[in-house]
């Protein structure tokens, strides 16, 4: 007989730049006699404008900012087993929601970490595994652990996500440019220095997928309140 037609069905994503910009306010003496003062000035600037990607590529909502992933279609919750608690059977659950594909990692708050260390299986082992001596990143359930201080608070949706981040398109538009004014704070002696960039972000999945066992399954899932 003939073999059973199969097709594969395509959407457009469309990314729409979207500002993120920075300022500091320095001294014109501090300029005048610090010749370093430029590069320090433009790290600064640098990592603020990183910093707050990271933020809105987690929560970002689209109202002039990326899809950011906890606010995404595709992402599934998991609700834990008690308020501000990250437990072991929480970790499981998320595993059984989770898209296996590709090479996932858990990110996570800084303060979940020493939940983490000391936290059991059903048989009282510890789950998880550092290597200090080779300086290996720490594991969780076979998969590296990133610690990660823009993540929501603890207690908080998203405070543990187990994200496989291929899922997660990000798109560049303006490169970073930096351009400062001496006009703004003229009588003060004070020069602005700003810098902005354009970029989108968002998953391409519109939501989570579904699997011939009759679930669905997501490359995003996050522990939620209770």
């Amino acid at each position: 007989g003939d073999n059973p037609e199969t097709g594969a069905k395509l959407r457009e994503c469309r990314w729409i730049p979207k500002e993120v910009s920075a300022h500091i306010v320095v001294t014109d003496k501090l300029l005048r006699n610090w010749s370093a003062a430029t590069t320090l000035i433009e790290r600064m600037l640098r990592g603020a404008l990183l910093a707050a990607e990271d933020v809105a590529f987690f929560s970002g909502n689209s109202a002039g900012r990326p899809n950011g992933i906890l606010a995404a279609d595709a992402l599934k919750k998991v609700n834990r087993a008690g308020a501000g608690a990250v437990a072991y059977d929480d970790l499981v659950n998320m595993e059984a929601e989770f898209h296996e594909d590709g090479e996932p990692v858990w990110v996570v708050n800084p303060r979940v970490i020493p939940k983490l260390r000391k936290m059991e299986d059903s048989a009282g082992h510890l789950i998880w595994q550092e290597n200090a001596r080779s300086g290996a990143p720490a594991t969780l359930l076979g998969r590296p652990v990133l610690k990660n201080s823009r993540s929501p608070a603890v207690g908080s949706l998203g405070d543990v996500l187990l994200a496989n981040f291929s899922y997660y398109l990000i798109k560049d538009g303006v490169d970073v440019t930096v351009a400062a004014s001496e006009h703004v704070l003229f009588k003060q002696n004070k020069t602005v220095v700003k810098a902005f960039k354009t970029v989108d972000g968002g998953p391409w999945l519109d939501g989570p997928i579904a699997q011939e066992d009759g679930n669905t399954y997501s490359p995003f899932v996050a522990l939620d309140v209770p």
